[in-house]
Protein backbone atom coordinates (compact mmCIF):
# COMPACT_ATOMS: atom_id res chain seq x y z
CA UNK A 1 0.00 0.00 0.00
CA UNK A 2 1.26 3.50 -0.36
CA UNK A 3 1.76 6.10 1.66
CA UNK A 4 -0.91 8.38 0.49
CA UNK A 5 -3.69 5.51 0.69
CA UNK A 6 -2.52 5.33 4.86
CA UNK A 7 -2.75 9.17 4.74
CA UNK A 8 -6.29 8.99 2.98
CA UNK A 9 -7.76 6.43 5.11
CA UNK A 10 -6.95 8.25 8.07
CA UNK A 11 -8.35 11.55 7.37
CA UNK A 12 -11.63 10.41 5.67
CA UNK A 13 -12.39 9.24 8.61
CA UNK A 14 -11.06 11.73 11.25
CA UNK A 15 -11.12 15.00 8.73
CA UNK A 16 -7.88 17.52 10.09
CA UNK A 17 -10.53 20.37 9.28
CA UNK A 18 -12.63 18.59 12.81
CA UNK A 19 -8.68 19.12 15.01
CA UNK A 20 -8.21 22.29 16.89
CA UNK A 21 -6.44 25.35 16.35
CA UNK A 22 -3.65 25.07 18.75
CA UNK A 23 -3.80 20.69 18.02
CA UNK A 24 -0.82 19.08 15.73
CA UNK A 25 -2.90 16.35 14.32
CA UNK A 26 -1.22 14.92 11.00
CA UNK A 27 2.22 13.95 9.58
CA UNK A 28 5.01 14.07 12.79
CA UNK A 29 7.81 12.45 10.55
CA UNK A 30 7.51 11.20 6.93
CA UNK A 31 10.71 9.12 5.83
CA UNK A 32 9.73 9.82 2.76
CA UNK A 33 9.72 5.73 1.57
CA UNK A 34 6.94 4.92 -0.75
CA UNK A 35 5.43 2.03 0.58
CA UNK A 36 4.02 1.13 3.67
CA UNK A 37 3.51 -2.84 4.67
CA UNK A 38 2.91 -3.07 8.28
CA UNK A 39 1.66 -0.08 11.01
CA UNK A 40 1.44 0.33 14.70
CA UNK A 41 -1.16 1.64 16.24
CA UNK A 42 -0.33 3.49 20.16
CA UNK A 43 -1.82 6.04 21.98
CA UNK A 44 1.84 7.72 21.88
CA UNK A 45 5.42 7.84 21.47
CA UNK A 46 7.46 6.18 24.13
CA UNK A 47 10.42 4.33 24.07
CA UNK A 48 8.88 1.34 24.76
CA UNK A 49 6.89 1.89 21.91
CA UNK A 50 9.26 2.06 19.43
CA UNK A 51 11.15 -0.40 20.98
CA UNK A 52 7.82 -2.28 20.11
CA UNK A 53 7.63 -0.94 16.50
CA UNK A 54 11.48 -1.77 15.62
CA UNK A 55 10.62 -5.51 16.84
CA UNK A 56 8.09 -5.76 14.70
CA UNK A 57 9.27 -3.94 11.62
CA UNK A 58 6.17 -1.45 11.29
CA UNK A 59 6.86 1.36 8.83
CA UNK A 60 4.71 3.64 10.48
CA UNK A 61 3.38 4.62 13.79
CA UNK A 62 -0.28 5.95 13.84
CA UNK A 63 -0.40 8.22 17.45
CA UNK A 64 -3.63 9.71 19.03
CA UNK A 65 -1.23 12.25 20.95
CA UNK A 66 1.19 13.96 18.16
CA UNK A 67 4.90 13.14 18.74
CA UNK A 68 5.59 17.45 18.05
CA UNK A 69 3.07 19.81 19.62
CA UNK A 70 4.72 22.99 19.67
CA UNK A 71 6.85 24.86 17.18
CA UNK A 72 10.26 23.46 17.62
CA UNK A 73 13.76 24.91 17.69
CA UNK A 74 16.20 22.29 17.60
CA UNK A 75 16.39 18.45 18.71
CA UNK A 76 18.38 17.01 21.47
CA UNK A 77 18.40 13.86 22.29
CA UNK A 78 18.71 14.65 26.11
CA UNK A 79 15.26 15.71 25.88
CA UNK A 80 12.48 12.75 25.71
CA UNK A 81 10.93 14.14 22.17
CA UNK A 82 14.45 15.01 20.71
CA UNK A 83 15.65 10.88 21.63
CA UNK A 84 11.91 10.11 20.53
CA UNK A 85 12.50 11.73 17.08
CA UNK A 86 16.41 10.41 16.56
CA UNK A 87 15.32 6.85 17.38
CA UNK A 88 12.40 7.11 14.82
CA UNK A 89 14.46 8.72 12.18
CA UNK A 90 17.08 6.33 12.50
CA UNK A 91 14.93 3.36 12.69
CA UNK A 92 13.29 4.50 9.36
CA UNK A 93 9.79 4.96 10.88
CA UNK A 94 7.26 7.59 10.24
CA UNK A 95 4.37 8.92 12.49
CA UNK A 96 1.35 9.81 11.80
CA UNK A 97 -1.39 11.57 15.00
CA UNK A 98 -4.35 11.83 15.04
CA UNK A 99 -5.85 13.97 17.46
CA UNK A 100 -8.65 15.86 18.54
CA UNK A 101 -9.91 14.84 14.89
CA UNK A 102 -10.30 11.29 15.92
CA UNK A 103 -11.88 12.88 19.45
CA UNK A 104 -14.73 14.12 17.29
CA UNK A 105 -15.08 12.21 14.24
CA UNK A 106 -18.33 10.12 14.01
CA UNK A 107 -17.02 6.55 15.85
CA UNK A 108 -13.81 7.85 16.98
CA UNK A 109 -12.96 8.14 20.40
CA UNK A 110 -16.03 9.33 22.39
CA UNK A 111 -18.49 7.30 20.47
CA UNK A 112 -15.76 3.86 21.02
CA UNK A 113 -15.30 4.74 24.35
CA UNK A 114 -19.07 5.05 24.93
CA UNK A 115 -19.56 1.35 23.26
CA UNK A 116 -17.02 -0.07 25.78
CA UNK A 117 -18.29 1.64 28.63
CA UNK A 118 -21.49 -0.85 27.63
CA UNK A 119 -23.63 2.46 26.51
CA UNK A 120 -26.23 2.22 23.92
CA UNK A 121 -27.95 4.92 21.40
CA UNK A 122 -25.44 7.05 22.13
CA UNK A 123 -25.81 11.17 21.55
CA UNK A 124 -23.88 13.99 21.44
CA UNK A 125 -24.80 17.15 23.44
CA UNK A 126 -27.57 19.53 22.11
CA UNK A 127 -24.81 22.15 22.58
CA UNK A 128 -22.36 20.00 20.28
CA UNK A 129 -18.84 21.23 20.66
CA UNK A 130 -17.55 17.70 18.83
CA UNK A 131 -16.53 15.89 21.94
CA UNK A 132 -19.10 15.28 24.22
CA UNK A 133 -21.53 12.15 23.76
CA UNK A 134 -24.38 10.65 26.49
CA UNK A 135 -26.91 8.06 27.16
CA UNK A 136 -29.46 7.38 28.80
CA UNK A 137 -29.39 3.96 30.89
CA UNK A 138 -32.41 1.77 30.33
CA UNK A 139 -32.50 1.29 33.97
CA UNK A 140 -31.09 3.42 37.10
CA UNK A 141 -28.01 1.84 38.10
CA UNK A 142 -26.17 3.00 41.56
CA UNK A 143 -22.81 5.12 41.04
CA UNK A 144 -21.10 2.59 42.88
CA UNK A 145 -21.77 -0.27 40.67
CA UNK A 146 -20.99 2.00 37.41
CA UNK A 147 -17.86 2.67 38.64
CA UNK A 148 -16.81 -1.28 39.44
CA UNK A 149 -18.37 -2.15 36.06
CA UNK A 150 -15.93 0.63 34.34
CA UNK A 151 -12.61 -0.24 36.03
CA UNK A 152 -13.25 -3.94 34.70
CA UNK A 153 -14.49 -2.81 30.88
CA UNK A 154 -12.00 -0.45 30.91
CA UNK A 155 -8.86 -2.63 32.23
CA UNK A 156 -7.85 -0.02 34.54
CA UNK A 157 -7.20 -1.17 37.99
CA UNK A 158 -10.50 0.83 39.84
CA UNK A 159 -7.55 2.39 42.44
CA UNK A 160 -6.17 4.80 39.35
CA UNK A 161 -9.92 6.02 39.64
CA UNK A 162 -11.10 9.09 41.35
CA UNK A 163 -14.95 9.75 42.46
CA UNK A 164 -16.70 12.64 43.16
CA UNK A 165 -20.69 11.96 44.48
CA UNK A 166 -22.43 9.29 46.67
CA UNK A 167 -21.76 5.88 45.24
CA UNK A 168 -26.11 5.30 46.22
CA UNK A 169 -26.49 7.84 43.74
CA UNK A 170 -28.70 6.31 41.11
CA UNK A 171 -27.52 7.32 37.59
CA UNK A 172 -30.17 7.43 34.83
CA UNK A 173 -28.26 9.57 32.35
CA UNK A 174 -24.71 9.55 31.70
CA UNK A 175 -21.94 11.56 29.98
CA UNK A 176 -18.20 11.38 28.83
CA UNK A 177 -15.49 13.38 27.51
CA UNK A 178 -11.67 11.23 26.57
CA UNK A 179 -9.23 12.82 27.71
CA UNK A 180 -9.06 15.98 29.56
CA UNK A 181 -12.44 16.99 29.54
CA UNK A 182 -12.97 18.34 33.21
CA UNK A 183 -13.95 21.83 31.60
CA UNK A 184 -17.06 20.45 30.72
CA UNK A 185 -18.72 19.15 33.95
CA UNK A 186 -21.13 22.52 33.33
CA UNK A 187 -22.20 21.05 30.04
CA UNK A 188 -22.74 18.14 31.16
CA UNK A 189 -24.88 19.77 34.42
CA UNK A 190 -26.77 20.94 31.70
CA UNK A 191 -27.15 18.14 29.75
CA UNK A 192 -29.50 16.54 32.55
CA UNK A 193 -26.32 13.89 33.05
CA UNK A 194 -26.12 12.26 36.56
CA UNK A 195 -22.56 11.15 36.00
CA UNK A 196 -19.84 12.74 33.72
CA UNK A 197 -16.95 10.68 33.30
CA UNK A 198 -13.87 11.93 31.95
CA UNK A 199 -10.26 12.09 32.84
CA UNK A 200 -7.78 14.84 34.54
CA UNK A 201 -10.15 15.74 37.10
CA UNK A 202 -8.94 18.85 39.34
CA UNK A 203 -9.64 19.68 42.93
CA UNK A 204 -11.44 22.88 41.36
CA UNK A 205 -13.35 20.76 39.16
CA UNK A 206 -14.23 18.36 41.64
CA UNK A 207 -15.95 20.99 43.95
CA UNK A 208 -17.74 22.46 41.15
CA UNK A 209 -19.06 19.21 40.44
CA UNK A 210 -19.93 18.79 44.03
CA UNK A 211 -21.69 21.74 44.23
CA UNK A 212 -23.74 21.06 41.05
CA UNK A 213 -24.67 17.94 42.69
CA UNK A 214 -23.55 15.79 40.02
CA UNK A 215 -21.48 12.94 40.31
CA UNK A 216 -18.12 12.86 37.87
CA UNK A 217 -15.85 9.50 37.52
CA UNK A 218 -11.94 10.24 37.07
CA UNK A 219 -10.82 7.39 34.82
CA UNK A 220 -7.90 8.78 33.87
CA UNK A 221 -6.69 9.99 30.60
CA UNK A 222 -4.44 6.93 29.89
CA UNK A 223 -8.16 5.12 31.16
CA UNK A 224 -10.25 7.06 28.70
CA UNK A 225 -8.31 7.06 25.64
CA UNK A 226 -6.68 3.82 25.42
CA UNK A 227 -8.95 2.32 23.46
CA UNK A 228 -7.89 4.50 20.34
CA UNK A 229 -5.63 2.00 19.44
CA UNK A 230 -8.15 -1.01 18.72
CA UNK A 231 -10.36 2.25 17.32
CA UNK A 232 -8.08 3.25 15.02
CA UNK A 233 -6.70 -0.27 14.06
CA UNK A 234 -10.32 -1.32 13.22
CA UNK A 235 -10.46 1.54 10.90
CA UNK A 236 -7.43 1.23 8.78
CA UNK A 237 -8.34 -2.81 8.56
CA UNK A 238 -11.73 -1.76 6.67
CA UNK A 239 -9.80 0.61 4.77
CA UNK A 240 -6.24 -0.32 3.89
CA UNK A 241 -4.29 -3.64 2.86
CA UNK A 242 -1.36 -2.92 5.34
CA UNK A 243 -0.61 -5.25 8.18
CA UNK A 244 -2.13 -3.52 11.08
CA UNK A 245 -0.50 -4.59 14.63
CA UNK A 246 -2.20 -2.69 18.14
CA UNK A 247 0.62 -1.82 20.61
CA UNK A 248 0.46 -3.99 23.74
CA UNK A 249 2.86 -2.14 25.58
CA UNK A 250 1.06 -0.27 29.25
CA UNK A 251 2.42 3.31 28.87
CA UNK A 252 0.34 4.28 31.77
CA UNK A 253 2.07 6.14 33.89
CA UNK A 254 0.16 5.85 36.86
CA UNK A 255 0.88 2.84 39.14
CA UNK A 256 -0.65 3.70 41.84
Amino acid sequence: MRKEELISAIEEFAPLDLAEDWDNSGIQIDMGYPEVKRVLTALEITDEVIDEAMNCEADWIVTHHPLIFTSTSSIDYKDNSGRYIERLIRAGISVYSSHTAFDKAEGGNNDHLGKLLGFTDIRRFENDNGYLRYADLPEEKFFGDIIKESSEKLGIDIRLFRAVGDPEKKIRRAGWCTGSGAEFIQDAFDEGCDLYITGDVKYHDAQLAKGLGICVLDCGHYGTEKCFIDNMAEVLEKSTDAEIIRSRVDINPFSW
